[in-house]
């Protein structure tokens, strides 16, 4: 990993803002004083950059506070909606758009269905509409959006912002380019699990944790890992495909051609699968089964069991291979996270809120199924809260 040894004048003058405006948003409202204090500035260096600050409108005075002694500090305030992101979810379902100010309060989300027949230009040409809508809507004005994120259930150039294979929406080699140049708006791009542990490792279980894999159930299964605070992806941004690790001899095949992935047997649809077994009508949701689960039906029960034994198989090929501190099981499974502590605690080691495998950690998400859509909307603002990209 690359690490910055010398820092020139116009890398220090960022980092300072960076580290300022991070304060603001965590305090709400502080001082230039306190500012100081914390970072170890001058109070010159501070005020430069508070007026810098307060001509992007992104602060403002909000009175003044006690003094100490001397003139009274002016009270500074974050104005989170200064600036706005636009987050956008692609599954092979459904199309999920989400708008967030910058303290990520959501401020609207809106829906659509996924068409997989339709030409790909015609589901970004709905999502410029989408997108539209929601600024419109919000009566905002557009150029306080700093940008749309947009997360993809596959291979992602985000440098060249290229989708380049995701088998399980059928597309290859779409640039969002052309979508970025219509719209007008700064876009960035990136595969679901990595966007969505990027998600968990800002605002979610992942807070605070420096190594760890993010493992997204889906119609596939992803893995977002974590090295040292940043998503790692490669030279080649192919690191992390666990979902195509083999882990058994039957020909099943996989969406990307192979058989025996991980995802066979650990996906959405591989839980719908065993939980339809023998049954005349299958069960076509994540919520029919854990209402079942919750009746205490045997047959579906033990479907769980048998998906969660094939879900640790990938799991612990994962800590063998990487030794994380932390595993986090996200994705659209996140939902059901309580129930399934439930069923893997009868056939795991349970310790207190997490479950503990070969010494490392193994947690639920705190975002739900929400990961890869709020994980879209934090994308573009990294350009105001992060000096080095935390995407590498």
């Amino acid at each position: 990993m690359a690490r910055i040894t010398t820092l020139n004048q116009e890398q220090i003058k960022e980092i300072n803002r960076v580290n300022i405006v991070n304060i603001l948003r965590t305090e709400g409202e502080t001082t230039k004083q306190e500012i100081a204090k914390t970072l170890g500035l001058s109070i010159p260096t501070v005020t430069t950059n508070i007026q810098m600050l307060m001509e992007e409108g992104l602060v403002t005075e909000a009175g003044v506070a006690r003094s100490t002694g001397g003139r009274k500090p002016v009270i500074l305030h974050f104005e989170a909606d200064a600036r706005y992101s636009v987050g956008v979810d692609i599954t092979p379902e459904k199309i999920r758009l989400v708008l967030v100010n910058l303290d990520l309060a959501v401020l609207d989300e809106i829906a659509i269905d996924f068409k997989v027949k339709d030409a790909f230009d015609e589901t970004m040409n709905r999502v410029y509409d989408q997108v539209a809508l929601l600024i419109q809507n919000n009566d905002i004005d557009k150029d306080k959006v700093v940008g749309i994120g947009i997360s993809l259930p596959g291979l992602v150039d985000e440098d060249q912002k290229v989708l380049e294979n995701a088998p399980n929406i059928q597309v290859r080699d779409y640039s969002f380019l052309p979508f970025q140049k219509k719209i007008g708006l700064s876009v960035n791009v990136e595969n679901e699990a990595n966007i969505a542990a990027f998600a968990e490792a800002s605002i979610g279980a992942g807070r605070n944790k420096s190594n760890m894999v993010y493992v997204s159930i889906t119609d596939g299964v992803g893995t977002g890992i974590i090295i040292d605070g940043h998503i790692y992806k490669s030279s080649h941004k192919k690191a992390g495909e666990f979902g195509h690790m083999r882990i058994s001899d039957e020909t099943l095949q996989c969406n990307c051609g192979r058989t025996g992935c991980w995802e066979l047997y650990a996906s959405k649809r591989a839980l719908l699968r065993y939980c339809s077994e023998g049954r005349e009508k299958p069960l076509t949701s994540l919520d029919d089964i854990f209402k079942k689960v919750s009746s205490q039906e045997n047959e579906v029960r033990r479907g769980v069991e048998r998906y969660t034994e094939s879900l640790f198989i990938g799991i612990e090929n994962i800590i063998l291979g990487l030794n994380p501190e932390y595993v986090i099981i996200g994705g659209e499974l996140g939902r059901y996270s309580d129930m399934l502590i439930q069923q893997i605690g009868s056939s795991h080691k349970l310790k207190s809120s997490y479950i503990e495998y070969e010494g490392t950690k193994v947690l639920f998400t705190e975002l739900g199924d929400r990961g890869a859509l709020l994980g879209a909307a934090l994308l573009p603002l990294e350009s105001i809260f992060s000096v080095n990209r935390s995407i590498i």
